[in-house]
């Protein structure tokens, strides 16, 4: 068997794709920054895991990583993502564009170029109004940013498709675990708030996006220089409404119902948030990862949740949605959402792209 070096490797989908590669009898270098949670994560996994608490950030210490035990290939899932990027995108920019830049420079110092797989992200493909753009999205459609974030991940991108190392753009749609379903605060709220009820969105079980790339890490030579979009069955295909509907009942919270945002503008095409949704026909051909249906995915959220959030979840709820009606209030728009005005309001203008849209 082979040594993974995976980045992120105890977050959201690297916990689970490390966990997979490890089953499959890989060596798994586990890149992700100490914390408590990041050492209690690693001691829980295997001997054969080689726990690397090392900040991308340090050029010299991501080289000597990756000198020292000489990857076959990289799954690159470490990244300030948003909304949390929102609050700091020059730090952000530096973690994602910069820090994949020093983990390109450390494998093409390797006498055998590892496989790179990129976990970029349905951002790139910016604001789409499914009124104007009702077909699927395809590895070809053009990418258009709107976001710092999105902006990051093409620029990621760029990176790695021109780094001259065997690799694979993996762009996932909305991941759902009860790690991110657990994330009820001011800034999901908002993010929430801000995307259009009506908005397409394409979710993907964390457990399918990790099986995606530890199946990847198998099938380089059929997945290499290729742009694969990883997202869930037909099943996941969801309005935003419908998704945060199902995942805030699951979570003990209750529908919030049409009360929680509002209608995108169908003559704006500026009004609309990522996603839409993916054809995922020639992924799930390659990787066969869709291995859940979107019943599993809440029950998974539900049964992870405990009892508190169902106690509590009654008592919770009218008071999220005073909060989202103030914020409603507060924009003083009429009767479709804003979102980018919105966020650039909440975070400031930063978030926004600062390039125009790269094709």
């Amino acid at each position: 068997m082979s040594t993974v070096l995976v980045t992120g490797a105890f977050g959201q989908v690297g916990a689970l794709c490390t966990e997979l590669l490890l089953a499959r009898g890989h060596t798994v270098i586990g890149m992700d920054l100490r914390t408590d949670a990041t050492e209690t994560a690693a001691a829980q996994l295997t001997a054969a895991l080689i726990p690397s608490f090392v900040d991308l950030l340090d050029r010299d210490a991501v080289r000597a990583v990756v000198a020292e035990h000489r990857p076959s290939a990289i799954v690159h899932l470490a990244a300030v993502y948003s909304p949390i990027s929102y609050r700091a995108p020059a730090l952000a920019r530096k973690v994602n564009v910069d820090g994949t830049t020093h983990l390109i420079d450390a494998a093409r110092l390797l006498d055998s170029p590892p496989l790179l797989l990129f976990a970029s992200s349905a951002a790139v493909y910016g604001s789409r109004n499914p009124h104007r753009y009702p077909e699927p999205i395809t590895p070809g459609t053009p990418v258009a940013p709107i976001d710092q974030y999105g902006t990051d991940k093409v620029l990621g991108e760029a990176l790695i498709t021109g780094s001259g190392l065997p690799h694979a753009v993996l762009r996932l749609g909305g991941v759902i675990s009860p790690v991110g379903a657990g994330r009820l605060d001011g800034d999901y709220l908002s993010l929430m708030r801000a995307t259009p009820t009506d908005n397409r969105i394409h979710a993907v079980d964390a457990r399918d996006a990790a099986l995606a790339f530890a199946n990847a890490v198998e099938r380089g030579s059929a997945v290499a220089g290729r742009t694969l979009l990883i997202a869930g069955n037909e099943s996941y295909k969801h309005q935003q409404q419908e998704l945060s509907d199902d995942i805030a009942a699951a979570t003990g919270l209750g529908r919030l119902g049409p009360r929680a945002g509002l209608p995108g503008d169908p003559a704006d095409d500026r009004g609309w948030s990522f996603t839409g949704w993916f054809d995922t026909t020639e992924s799930q051909a390659l990787l066969d990862f869709q291995q859940h249906d979107w019943p599993d995915t809440v029950a998974w959220v539900a049964g992870a949740s405990g009892q508190l959030p169902r106690i509590v979840g009654p008592a919770l709820r009218p008071a999220i949605l005073l909060f989202l009606r103030v914020q409603r209030r507060l924009e003083r728009r009429g009767r479709y959402a804003d979102p980018w005005t919105f966020l650039a309001r909440r975070y400031g203008p930063e978030i926004l792209a600062s390039e125009a849209p790269l094709r």
